[in-house]
């Protein structure tokens, strides 16, 4: 017997059913535009490089109160107990057991009476003989190191998610300022032409054509408001607050200057905790797949027992120790295909997680390079729209001015007011557009401010519950 355990020892090391290595993609050595960059870095805390303290202080009330960020937490908090609970089966199991039974049988002269007392101690253990028990332990430490990485890309996006929804209700209400006045404007020009009509010296068209004006000036107004309300409610829910307890009354977005220095995509992207979270998972499904094949081949369970036990008999007390020490040597012969089974099912579980950090990876490097082609866009849309501002408002000068003399009617007026507007607005919607593509690049980043947070967070729930 000795021999034989010995030799299921040796072999241990070695087993046969061992999965094939896993071959993973790897990022490209650069990005397919060439974005300019300077010595600019972002800050960890990259939404302190709007200096916008308002925005400051939506962020810690978003780490502390959102309701997705908490259940997240929860899970994680779960997947701990799963690691624990995986590699307790790598440690003896120890229980205590006692048995207490009165008998009473009758008998040709007297009655007898027994009375029996035990108690003991009995261990089990599994020899990891193929390292199944430390696969499965792996395992769930690698999904619980995933679901720690989950947890910081859903803070990344959250904060992210939160940046978006502000500059998008300070743009609304920017709009809606604009919007009024303009309307203002153009009330005074309607005033004017119509002055003129009354002097005969402008047609009923060109009153109705300044009303109509006016009229598409302020039919603008209520998508902004609408847009505004979806904004600040957004935001509410974020803070895990009802909606309409938010009101955003900036009307000013920051302005940016410089473009932000990038590393090589491997050095980028690999700092994404979803990339990273993905490749942990992937890992997870490889040990859970080698454990799979390896609950196939023998496995080895010891036993022993310990302890003491009294019988109270008619002819006497018998009292003594009890022990018993025991070998186990198992091989799954016939189960109906059922770890058979289960080792085909861990293979596709692997080839599904290959497939999906490939996606995920493929997905990083889309949205990266999505956003700085964005960024280069923007920042050349607003080159032009500023120059098209300035020969717009001279032109518009020139004819107002010509208009008030009476060298030309009200028509060409009339559209450069509604081309002004035009362009007032692009410039605020570009401008809010670069801080978008500043976000989203920031999100690419990654980052390793998020374990901070989130090891406060965790603590503060900890605190909570103990109480």
């Amino acid at each position: 017997m000795k021999y034989l355990i010995l030799a299921l020892l040796l072999l241990s090391a070695c087993n046969p059913l061992r999965p094939e290595q896993l071959k993973v993609s790897s990022p490209p050595p650069h990005y397919a535009i060439e974005a300019a960059t300077t010595s600019k870095q972002l800050s960890q805390l990259w939404w302190l490089d709007f200096n916008d303290p308002k925005l400051n202080q939506l962020q810690q009330k978003l780490f502390n109160n959102n309701l997705n960020l908490r259940q997240a937490l929860y899970r994680l908090q779960q997947l701990d107990a799963l690691q624990k609970i995986s590699g307790a089966a790598l440690w003896p199991q120890l229980g205590l057991s006692g048995s207490y039974s009165r008998n009473h049988a009758p008998g040709l002269i007297d009655d007898t009476t027994t009375t029996s007392k035990s108690l003991s101690l009995a261990a089990s253990y599994e020899v990891d003989l193929w390292h199944r028990l430390s696969d499965k332990k792996t395992a769930a430490t690698l999904r619980q190191q995933a679901g720690e990485k989950d947890v910081q890309a859903l803070l990344l996006n959250l904060s992210g998610q939160l940046s978006e929804q502000y500059f998008l209700a300070i743009e609304q209400r920017a709009q809606l300022q604009l919007l009024q006045q303009q309307a203002k404007h153009s009330s005074h020009v309607l005033q004017t032409i119509t002055d003129r009509y009354r002097a005969g010296l402008s047609t009923a068209g060109e009153v109705y054509q300044a009303r109509q004006n006016l009229a598409a000036i302020n039919a603008r107004s209520p998508q902004y408001k609408t847009a505004l309300a979806q904004a600040e409610n957004g935001i509410a829910i974020l803070l895990g607050q009802l909606p309409g307890t938010i009101e955003i009354d900036t009307i000013v977005l920051p302005t940016l200057t410089g473009d932000v220095s990038f590393g090589l995509p491997a050095d980028l992207l690999l700092q994404r905790p979803d990339v990273a979270a993905s490749l942990l998972q992937l890992e997870a499904a490889d040990h859970e797949l080698a454990a799979a094949l390896a609950a196939r081949l023998p496995a080895i369970q010891l036993s022993a027992t310990l302890g003491k036990s009294i019988s109270n008999l008619a002819a006497g007390d018998i009292e003594g120790t009890i022990w018993s020490l025991a070998l186990g040597v198992t091989q799954p012969l016939i189960d109906g295909g059922r770890l058979r089974a289960e080792s085909e099912r861990q293979h596709a579980i692997r080839a599904e997680q290959l497939a999906a950090y490939q996606q995920t990876l493929l997905t990083a490097i889309q949205e990266v390079e999505s956003a700085l082609t964005a960024q280069v866009n923007s920042v050349e849309l607003a080159k032009q729209l500023k120059l098209r501002l300035q020969i717009n408002t001279d032109a518009l000068q020139l004819t107002e001015d010509n208009y008030r003399y009476g060298l030309i009617d009200s028509d060409d007026l009339l559209q450069g007011q509604i081309t002004q507007l035009e362009i007032l607005t692009l410039q605020l919607n570009n401008q809010r557009q670069q801080l978008s593509n500043h976000i989203t690049l920031a999100r690419a980043l990654g980052g390793n401010w998020m374990a901070a947070e989130i090891n406060q967070q965790q603590k503060t729930l900890n605190q909570d519950g103990n109480k």
